[in-house]
């Protein structure tokens, strides 16, 4: 693989026969390997973010390599211009950058720097997807669950988010998976829906929170902003309120997701092993060093 441009690309065998047992092997030795040894990653990120840029960086520290980054890429190289892409990838490539990770909302412009670049491109964030989040959902409902398969998942919140229609691609790789939807806002995406229905996948929209039960995933998807936060807040408080009575509604073995990490979305009023927040972000962090090693040696 040259580079990491989509969730659709994936296969089910490269979860579990590559990228999982890659990330076991590194969660045993992550501090100790000088594995990426004098390689840079530089990350072109148009949106702000945080867990992805820094597990990004922090993936490739660990490594033995060199994280470089812009604040605002946009400052440098701006989305609008014709060609920015192209660019910017001669660039990189004249500075010695061994490898690059994206984030922009703007259409084409991951296949575009894909196209364009003879160094490794990672989707760290597009319109409609998020690979590497994918990934660490699924390694993490394997790694707490013992599988992937026959699992019944609920998703909570905005359900256009890149976040949300990454991780349907990816569960429509398995088998047996029921899908609950509870929609905050918005609706999953129709091209997202249409290839979760041609493999299978089917999605049930519910609407009430007592229809958790026997779930053995939540997904927590909420909002981004302090003004949409306040406006759901007000349309259904209890759906962003996790305390005793929503963790009463799940089995022992449930876990509770969370790709924001405790951001503020949802007012966390519980205290319960089962809300896999930060396991889930460290998680990530081993995704994403397996990841590099896999494009960089």
């Amino acid at each position: 693989m040259k580079h990491l441009r989509d969730t659709i690309s994936l296969s089910r065998d490269y979860f579990e026969n590559n990228l999982f047992s890659s990330c076991d092997v590194l969660r045993k030795k992550a501090s100790n390997e000088n594995q990426l040894e004098g390689r840079s990653l530089f990350s072109l990120f148009y949106e702000p973010s945080f867990l992805t840029r820094i597990s990004f960086e922090r993936a490739i520290t660990l490594l033995g390599g060199h994280p470089l980054h812009t604040e605002d890429a946009s400052q440098f190289f701006p989305v609008t211009t014709t060609n920015y892409i192209e660019d910017t990838a001669s660039i990189l490539k004249s500075l010695h950058i061994d490898s690059v990770v994206l984030r922009t909302s703007e259409p084409n412009i991951i296949d575009r720097a894909c196209e364009a670049s003879s160094i490794p491109v990672i989707n760290g964030g597009s319109a409609n997807d998020h690979p590497t989040q994918a990934i660490a959902d699924l390694y993490t409902i394997n790694r707490e669950l013992g599988a992937v398969d026959g699992i019944t998942i609920t998703i909570i919140g905005r359900l256009e988010h890149r976040n949300v229609s990454a991780l349907l691609l990816a569960l429509s790789l398995f088998k047996d998976i029921h899908v609950r939807l509870l929609p905050i806002s918005g609706q999953v995406s129709p091209d997202v829906d249409q290839i979760c229905r041609d493999r299978s996948l089917e999605l049930t929209l519910i609407s009430e929170l007592d229809e958790i039960r026997g779930s053995n995933v939540v997904y927590l998807n909420g909002p981004r902003t302090v003004a949409h936060y306040e406006m759901l807040q007000a349309r259904a408080p209890l759906l962003t309120k996790i305390d005793s009575t929503f963790m009463s509604k799940l089995h022992k073995d449930s876990i509770v997701l969370d790709p924001m990490q405790r951001s503020g979305d949802f007012s966390i009023e519980a205290e319960d092993s089962r809300l896999a927040f930060y396991r889930q972000s460290e998680n990530a962090l081993y995704v994403r060093m397996a990841i590099l090693c896999e494009l960089l040696l």
